[in-house]
């Protein structure tokens, strides 16, 4: 189906959160008020609307989740106004209005502040709703700090971690889009974040790990804005700039107070000057020493001629500490804008949108931090996102008889892109500027050898002679390395290792020092394309190379269309939604290498590295010959394309045996230096348009397992992206060619598709509300998989054994057992030399000869490996006949809740739910693995993935505590089916190899009791405690490759996961003092003026987020930085607990208001607010434990220098005492704690 279709169709989606509104209008005597006009406004612009029918009932529906004024007005009532009505996503408000009369004053209006009912009668979804208004006040203001304050969400640091257990992260959306790429919004766009834990609605999908749901802020019919500056006094360079603006742009001219075009825009500018702080510090040479080490990098050994790197004596005086990481610097802009315009009185058109741009310098790895943080590598990445939606209401007519009201469909179109790119930050994507350093040219000379024999069939003059005891060429030898840092000097510290390498050795002389590359990287010097060792196998000496360049562009289309209507009047109604999702990605990468030296340097002149000895020729004196000559060999069927192309942009012939000297290539000019077949060396030659990727053959940079390029959605020398509906086949891999007949292997990008369609009822029983829904979705990886994982060619089965229609080679016959399929795969004794079937095998399943089914499929071995009966015995790479098409995966999905009021002070709720997810990694496998499967170790991601589940109960319990608090309680168990997780395809061919598959399963059991106390004289509380047992087969996708490793490969046993904290606490107190005449701080009395309420519109808010210790799993042995060893484990897998955690966020602040613009003599005038603020994060500086080592369970101490079984390889080091010091300040990595205390200053003002 192609997307022009689906457009057409209309049959898509990313669901969009709506909330409902309803209750019952009555005056002062209770009666009801039939026919009074309702409405919901936002900044002045009205949102929705309704009219009371003959028993008072209204009903709003759809409302978009946010904060709202309620306004009724009725002929003979006073008007009447409730501020602050929230209105939370996927749930129904109820609010009941009662107006007085206004039989007395007409021009009186009453007016209402919204208090957040206690008990919410729609309780059919777990999670908890927060405004604006309260996000302003806490300490982090960001969504995932919002939802990290959450019971049931797992932070450690302040981050969002697993939701209930969940082994999936959770996914966001931000004003209905579904987020992908940056999560980050301006803070004062955010005007409600909605977490769903439990109790999901039919409309969201591909989730398990709980919605993390953001409005933002919306135009108004009149001008305001705000902007706000924040900025670090704890030396940690943070600074942040924020502003907002919104206002009509067109106003309706029968109404000015109508904007028929507004506007919201919003932005933050954000720079950490250290975006890496520890709080353990970091160590880093003395800028002395730094000096020193970069001049002289290495140190003769005094032993002989060898040498070593100056760097492995440093010692701890050679060193200092700081708070923050060197040159770590991250800066991001943020800007989102939305414009509403009503088209008509029940349309509306909004078009919305955001851009996220952000950059910085990371260390790849803390073995950077002592010499290389100059080198750390830069990231960049934006995320762009927009969205058209039109909307339409069909009024319902409150004197009417239709069963059928508040219908409302919405239309939406969004795109998203994220893209990101990283690589050395002086080199960035100059990708031949990786590894060089600088021209190297080697002097070569022939050597000869006396041959007492005869030589026949010498050309000399013309004429075939025979010569005995003559000197004979038998090859052409480097005899001296010479080199020049260029101009450009791309890496100039490298140079000067180099330079440094050649000082060092030049008394020595150049033989067996600088006369040819394999003897100066003997003894620790450089070549272009190498990067030195690191010292002790740890530590990164300066000009190290952290990054090689890489891109990718994530694309994704979304179109939605949803609907809802209510079915029925009053307490009978049933408010249904339904719609239709489509959504399709486009994602593509290219990852270069960070050495194309060798590569080249292997490529060019290996087809004329043989000596031409079947032409032998030689010089005459005067008929005296005493040596003879050869040529090089041409052999055209062994040269690189990289080769050929090379002499053709050097103007020299493709066939001919000119010596290329590669390291020779100067950028500045793009020349290159070679011997000529005589051995005669030029002066440079220019390449007609430089080095260039496309020289390379695509099966030269992947060759030998090696991806030189790893990439899909571009070409293969990456100049290239294919557009979104560019996408070749498989069978384009196999079969394109260039202009030369060279194959080009293009790929692909990932396109997966996902579809669904949902229909969900909600519906009030009285005062009982059931939710009942059902969603099916589908997915599409929409890319190619192998038939059979197992076996990777293509194959016979049993059905062909049973018709004769395969036969062994002796034909001697087969006896099939019974039990055995024909769609088996059959196994033989030896692949070439078929004489007897020894196994079959279905699916997972493996089979002996007689039928009994086996465990270990390797007892087929006969001594070739495990064999099947392949068709092809001497295919050696796979072909279009070992793959087949994706079997697109449909989840039906029912989802039921109910909330059920026993009484005005108390309420149940319960739900059951379905939920599944796409597989989110190791789903993507590039036809470059398969095709070099022979070659490639590792693991292989498995694109035949299906997608995982989750079965959702919870029952719970609300009581309200007193008038201003409510308790709730709530049990949930999840059963996690088909998780992702590492897989060893034992007895695969042509080798057994790691993967992934939907094996692992687990349970979540856990209790969540709230206490949500709303503003009591000055403070408001939300706290909860949460008893959690999280336990699965496996933490991650790849907590398996311990058990490969130990020799049982799919032993399958549930255990606590990684995130699996067993007590959790989160506690928000807000502690605020008013103004007027409801302050009750303390006061200056001042005689004959008011007092002085020195803390009016003051307050602090407080957040404590952690609980008891996460596990790990405790090793008995001791394993070497060096070289490595094997962690047995002690007890059992994550049997062990890191100690508790808590941290304390606060902030305190203080409002003014004032108002500007006012005349004398008038009343009005605008009205300003300004809030000054003090941040702190982690208040308490605790250092708390995030990770420990597996032999001590310390976070500062792996038990290596210690361990007696490690004395004799630390004592063998360069330097012993250096290598001690150096060592014991790099084990307490900053890593295994979490971040120190941030202190911030802000002021905002707000119009």
């Amino acid at each position: 189906m192609t997307l022009a279709i689906v457009l057409a169709t209309c049959t898509m989606t990313i669901a969009q959160s709506q909330g409902r509104l309803k209750g019952k209008i009555t005056d002062d005597s209770g009666e009801p008020v039939p026919f009074a006009n309702v409405i919901v406004e936002k900044g002045g612009t009205q949102v929705g609307g309704a009219s009371s029918d003959f028993d008072g009932n209204y009903d709003i529906n759809p409302i978009p989740p946010g904060t709202y004024d309620l306004k009724a007005s009725c002929i003979g009532l006073n008007p009447f106004v409730l501020r602050g009505l929230v209105i939370p996503a996927n749930k129904i408000t109820f609010y009941d209005i009662k107006m007085a009369s206004g039989a007395i004053n007409l021009n009186e209006v009453t007016v209402v502040d919204y208090e957040i009912p206690l008990i919410s009668k729609d309780n059919t979804t777990s999670g908890q709703s927060i405004t604006s208004e309260e996000i302003s006040k806490l300490p982090v203001r960001s969504a995932e700090g919002v939802a990290a304050s959450v019971g049931g969400v797992f932070s450690s640091d302040g981050e969002v971690g697993s939701i209930r257990g969940s082994r999936e992260g959770a996914v966001y959306y931000i004003d209905g889009v579904k987020v992908i790429g940056s999560t980050s919004v301006p803070q004062g766009a955010i005007d409600q974040v909605d977490v769903i834990l439990g109790g999901t609605p039919a409309m969201y999908g591909d989730a398990m790990g709980g919605i993390i749901n953001m409005t933002t802020k919306g135009p108004s019919r009149t001008w305001g804005g705000g902007i706000e500056a924040e900025y670090s006094v704890d030396g940690y360079g943070h600074g942040r700039l924020g502003g907002s603006l919104q206002g009509p742009l067109i106003k309706s001219k029968k109404n000015d107070q109508e904007a028929l075009l507004g506007f919201f825009l919003a932005f933050d500018i954000k720079r950490e000057k250290y975006g890496s702080q520890s709080a353990v510090g970091y160590w880093r040479a003395e800028d002395e020493w730094m000096d020193y080490i970069k001049k002289n990098p290495l140190t003769l050994s005094g032993l002989g001629s060898g040498s070593y790197q100056t760097a492995a004596f440093t010692r701890k005086d050679n060193l200092f500490q700081t708070r923050f990481l060197n040159n770590s610097a991250n800066q991001s802009i943020n800007v989102t804008g939305k414009i509403d315009v009503r088209t008509g009185k029940t349309t509306n058109l909004t078009i919305g949108g955001s851009a996220v741009l952000s950059g910085g310098h990371y260390a790849n790895d803390r073995g950077q931090y002592y010499f290389n943080t100059d080198k750390n590598f830069l990231s960049k990445s934006s995320t762009y996102r927009g969205y058209v939606r039109f909307t339409q209401r069909f009024p319902s007519d409150p004197e009417g008889t239709s069963l059928v009201s508040n219908v409302y469909y919405s239309i939406q179109a969004d795109y998203s892109r994220y893209s990101s790119e990283s690589g050395d930050p002086d080199l960035w994507n100059n990708i031949f500027a990786y590894g060089n350093i600088g021209k190297f040219t080697t002097l070569r000379a022939p050597h000869y050898s006396f041959m007492s024999g005869t030589v026949d069939s010498v050309l000399v003059d013309g004429q075939y002679k025979s010569f005995n005891n003559v000197w004979v060429l038998d090859n052409m030898y480097d005899t001296l390395v010479q080199f020049v840092r260029p101009s450009y000097d791309y890496n100039p510290l490298l140079a000067q290792y180099v330079d440094n390498y050649f000082a060092l050795y030049q008394d020595y002389g150049a033989e067996g020092y600088y006369d040819n590359f394999s003897n100066i990287i003997l003894h620790n010097g450089l070549v272009n394309g190498d990067s030195p060792n690191r010292v002790y196998s740890i530590y990164a000496v300066p000009g190290s190379i952290q990054a090689s360049y890489g891109k990718s562009v994530r694309d994704q289309i979304a179109v939605n269309v949803n609907g809802s209507l209510t079915l029925g009047r009053g307490d009978n109604s049933h408010d249904i939604k339904l719609g239709f999702q489509y959504e399709q990605q486009n994602v593509a990468m290219m990852a270069y290498s960070s050495d194309y030296w060798s590569l080249m340097r292997d490529a060019v002149n290996f087809h004329i590295r043989e000596l031409d000895l079947a032409h032998p020729y030689a010089t005459s004196y005067d008929g005296f010959v005493d040596t003879v000559n050869y040529n090089r060999l041409y052999d055209a069927t062994t040269q690189y394309t990289f080769d050929a192309r090379l002499r053709k942009a050097m103007g020299l012939p493709v066939d001919g045996t000119e010596w290329i000297l590669i390291d020779t290539y100067d950028f500045d000019n793009n020349t290159i230096q070679y011997y000529d077949a005589n051995g005669k060396l030029h002066e440079p030659v220019k390449v007609e348009g430089g080095l260039d990727l496309s020289m390379f053959a695509a099966d030269e940079l992947t060759r030998d397992g090696s991806l030189y390029v790893n990439y899909y959605g571009y070409t293969y020398d990456g100049s290239r992206k294919y557009g979104l509906t560019e996408r070749p086949s498989l069978t384009n891999f196999f079969n394109d060619t260039d202009e030369d007949g060279v194959f080009t292997r293009p790929i692909g990008a990932q396109q997966p598709i996902y579809m669904a369609g949902y229909i969900q009822d909600k519906f009030a029983f009285k005062d009982l509300i059931f939710n009942i829904g059902v969603r099916v979705d589908r997915f599409d990886a929409n890319q190619d998989v192998l038939k059979d994982p197992y076996i990777l060619y293509d194959y016979y089965n049993v059905g062909d054994l049973r018709s004769g229609a395969i036969q062994l080679d002796d034909q001697s016959p087969v006896v099939v057992p019974d039990n055995i399929g024909d769609d088996y795969a059959v196994y033989v004794n030896k692949i070439s030399e078929k004489t007897a079937v020894v196994g079959y095998r279905n699916g997972n399943n493996w089979y002996n000869a007689d039928g009994e089914e086996i465990s270990d499929p390797n007892v087929l071995d006969m001594g070739t490996g495990v064999s099947p009966w392949v068709k092809n015995k001497d295919q050696q790479r796979v072909d279009i006949n070992s793959f087949k098409d994706y079997d697109p995966a449909w989840s039906v999905m029912p989802r039921i809740s109910f909330s059920f009021p026993i009484s005005d002070e108390a309420l149940f709720f319960a739900h059951y739910d379905v939920l599944t997810q796409r597989p989110s990694s190791s789903f993507y496998c590039s036809p470059l693995y398969y095709y070099n499967f022979k070659d490639i170790s590792g693991t292989v991601a498995n694109p035949d993935l299906k997608p995982m589940q989750t079965i959702e109960y919870e029952l719970g319990f609300t009581q309200k505590v007193t008038n201003t608090s409510s308790m709730t309680i709530s049990g949930y168990y999840h059963e996690l089916r088909n998780m992702i997780q590492m897989y060893r395809f034992n007895g695969a061919f042509p080798k057994a190899y790691n993967s992934y598959s939907n094996l692992d399963f687990g349970t979540v059991k856990g209790l969540t009791a709230s206490y949500d106390m709303r503003r009591t004289k000055n403070a408001r509380i939300r706290a909860s405690y949460t008893l959690q047992f999280a336990d699965m087969t496996g933490s991650s996708t790849s907590t398996a490759s311990a058990l490969i490793a130990a020799g049982v490969p799919n032993l399958r046993s549930t255990f606590p996961t990684n995130a699996d904290r067993r007590h959790s606490f989160n506690l928000s107190l807000d502690y605020r003092y008013s103004k007027g005449k409801n302050y009750d701080g303390p006061v200056i009395h001042r005689e004959g003026k008011p007092d002085l309420q020195i803390l009016s519109n003051t307050g602090f808010n407080l957040s404590v987020n952690g609980g008891s210790g996460t596990p790990f799993t405790a090793s008995r042995t001791v394993t070497s930085p060096i070289s490595g060893g094997n962690n047995l484990l002690a007890g059992t897998y994550n049997g062990s607990r890191i100690p508790a955690s808590f941290r304390f966020d606060l902030r305190v602040d203080k409002d003014f208001d004032f108002t500007i613009g006012k005349k004398e003599g008038e009343s009005n005038g605008r009205e300003v607010s300004m809030n000054v603020y003090l941040q702190v994060l982690n208040l308490l500086n605790s250092k708390n434990i995030q990770n420990v080592y597996a032999a001590t369970g310390n976070p500062n101490d792996d038990g290596y220098l210690s361990a007696p079984e490690w004395q004799r390889e630390i004592n063998s080091q360069v330097d012993p005492e250096a290598y001690i010091q150096m060592y014991s300040l790099y084990v307490n990595s900053g890593g295994n704690y979490s971040m120190p205390r941030h202190i911030r200053v802000g002021l905002s003002f707000n119009f």
